[in-house]
């Protein structure tokens, strides 16, 4: 009699917990997710419809037991996003925040049209055209590793895109393309340089951009940003460190 007293218990605290279990799992369902979207394109746009229909796949999924890093995953799959937030909001929701990153740079590839970075360099698409982007030209030979930009003097091109950011706030509308020459000497970079065009006519040279890149464009726009409209049309603006003062100077030639 005991036995079965004991067992008639252990099944009514087994059915017991199977209800509280569907209960909760009734309660602590996902039924919304508020997935916002801060795009700067309409391929961003595009781009966010469909990252919302597969975080949509998410709904009916238990709340309680619901991996956030399966469903930040699953928001992170398109490069163009970077994810900022995810979370859970009980009972029934799961909030994700995404930002579209800000396209800088495009690259000619050999199949035709350009894949586009962003300006830490990820690798974020392609497009036809390299209208509206920031040409890498010249001896640049760049290759996206891992999805994000990697060559030689690929971190003082995304450095200078800061700088050129902070003085500009949208280097694209001032700047067409940076082009790299190379000195063809493999034992120094001395007098590698590279001619950044800007879309009014002016050209800012930085010589020796493996030394103190950011410093040099900082004078050189500078100078650029004092020059009137007359002067901005022709003539360059080339930087170099002076040896008695260790400071970046500019100058502009007409």
């Amino acid at each position: 009699m005991k036995k079965r007293s004991v067992l008639t218990t252990v099944i009514a605290f087994l059915l017991l917990a199977a209800v509280v279990a569907a209960g909760m799992n009734a309660v602590f369902t996902v039924t919304y997710v508020n997935a916002g979207f801060r795009t700067y394109t309409p391929e961003g746009e595009r781009a966010a419809q469909e990252i919302k229909e597969q975080l949509n796949g998410y709904l009916g999924r238990s709340t309680t037991f619901l991996d956030l890093t399966e469903v930040r995953a699953t928001a992170a799959k398109n490069p163009r996003f970077q994810v900022v937030t995810v979370e859970k909001k009980y009972p029934a929701s799961v909030v994700v925040e995404l930002e579209e990153r800000r396209s800088a740079f495009a690259v000619a590839q050999e199949g035709g049209g350009y894949a586009v970075f962003d300006v830490e360099g990820v690798r974020i698409g392609e497009s036809e055209s390299a209208q509206g982007y920031v040409l890498l030209t010249g001896d640049f030979a760049f290759i996206a590793e891992n999805g994000t930009l990697s060559g030689a003097y690929a971190e003082e091109i995304i450095a200078i895109y800061g700088v050129l950011s902070e003085a500009l706030g949208e280097p694209r509308a001032n700047l067409l393309s940076m082009t790299l020459r190379e000195s063809g000497d493999t034992s120094s970079d001395r007098f590698d340089r590279f001619y950044l065009a800007t879309r009014e006519g002016v050209e800012i040279v930085v010589g020796e951009p493996s030394v103190r890149a950011e410093d040099k464009v900082r004078a050189a726009m500078e100078v650029y940003l004092s020059l009137t409209p007359r002067e901005r049309v022709t003539g360059s603006i080339s930087t170099a460190i002076v040896t008695e003062t260790g400071e970046a100077a500019a100058y502009y030639f007409p």
